[in-house]
């Protein structure tokens, strides 16, 4: 069955108004869904763009559809590479759709009304091209790179940036090319294909957040997505180090740390600076903490650290210098705060070499310290000290 251009315009309206107006409904239900916010201009957009080309569809080009829809399709794609790299961490770099979306309107003026519907088709799929490649790669970087709706977003982002670049050169070359290959029916279809899974990824991603899926909650293999060992394997690690510490007589001090007040961090500033803020103390941890030391997550924004020590002294000045680097720097998503955290310790010296029992000792003195306000170290010796 051979479906008509006008009948492939309206299945692809259909398409991106179920898949906009769900996505946009879903975002306004989570206040600190920042990436979901961009993502649904993205979705507005592109509903936009549907509407504009069906003005035309009547078959009598309207010219200020034709640049509505040029100016509206650049906005979409830019808005989803501009989501993809706040989702990561970074800036979202809105100047350079602005740059774009301007360079497409323009080109678009000049060609003017005799290019009818085809005006700033160059310019527009070169635009389309190198924002749709911007976004394949940072889907593949940061955050999204082990994730599989990452990887999704990436493959359809290429295949945007394929097809919208074979355009531009069809177009430019040859005429009857581009209309067999490149024309309307077929790009709108490949739309069509495409808007789906870019849709099903995108809701997966936000919904992984707003469940609290940080980055220190991921794993990869038997480390956490934060760059430390997940909790099971540092379980296993401790135990086994433990086991031949109490054999070789050697001292070890389990220092546990909670990043203050990362709920409040979330809600204020937004998931991507939570996350920022439990890969930035994962980092500290790694710098600050001795080179033969095991280091695990064992859940979003707390950490165990246990080293080789000869004194309760030496355990106390290890934490010091680990909070000491946690509070130099400010968090880079928001220069207002920086980061603290509470931490407890429990040393062989004093509780024995039983990991349940220095990680219940190493509990209590945090929380000794959060019930202080947090920011400082507690030390919860057998004795009560």
């Amino acid at each position: 069955m051979n479906l008509d251009t006008h009948t492939l315009l309206v299945l692809n309206g259909i398409v991106v108004a179920l898949c906009g107006v769900s996505f946009i409904v879903n975002t306004a239900f989570n206040h600190d869904d920042s990436v979901g916010r961009i993502w649904s201009i993205a979705f507005i957009a592109a509903m936009a763009v549907t509407i504009a080309h069906g003005a035309s569809a009547g078959g009598q080009t309207l010219w200020w559809a034709v640049v509505f829809a040029n100016v509206a399709l650049t906005i979409s794609v830019g808005s989803v590479w501009a989501g993809l790299r706040h989702y990561n961490g970074r800036r979202r770099a809105f100047w350079m759709i602005v740059a774009v979306a301007a360079i497409v309107l323009a080109a678009t003026l000049l060609h003017g009304a005799p290019a009818d519907r085809w005006a700033g088709t160059v310019e527009l799929c070169l635009g389309i091209a190198l924002l749709a490649t911007l976004g394949a790669w940072e889907a593949m970087r940061g955050r999204l790179r082990r994730n599989p709706c990452g990887r999704i977003l990436a493959f359809v982002l290429w295949i945007a940036a394929l097809a919208a670049m074979g355009r531009a050169v069809a177009f430019a070359l040859d005429g009857t090319t581009f209309l067999n290959y490149f024309g309307t029916a077929n790009l709108t279809a490949l739309s069509i294909c495409l808007v789906v899974p870019l849709t099903i990824a995108g809701s997966v991603l936000r919904a992984q957040q707003a469940q609290g899926s940080a980055v220190g909650d991921q794993t990869d293999g038997i480390h956490s997505a934060a760059g430390v060992l997940s909790a099971s394997a540092f379980l296993q690690a401790a135990a086994d180090h433990l086991a031949r510490g109490h054999d070789a007589g050697a001292g070890l001090a389990l220092i546990g740390a909670d990043i203050d007040n990362l709920p409040e961090i979330n809600i204020a500033f937004g998931r991507v600076a939570g996350d920022e803020a439990i890969a930035r103390f994962a980092k500290d941890l790694r710098a600050g903490a001795p080179v033969l030391s095991i280091i695990g997550h064992r859940a979003s924004g707390r950490f165990l650290v246990l080293a080789g020590v000869e004194s309760a002294a030496e355990a106390r000045t290890l934490a010091e210098r680990i909070r000491t680097t946690l509070v130099d720097a400010p968090l880079q998503q928001t220069a207002l705060i920086r980061l603290t955290a509470s931490f407890g310790i429990a040393d062989t010296f004093e509780r024995g070499y039983d990991l349940t029992a220095l990680g219940s000792a190493v509990n209590d003195a945090i929380a000794e310290v959060r019930g202080r306000g947090g920011n400082d170290i507690a030390v919860h010796a057998s004795t009560g000290s």
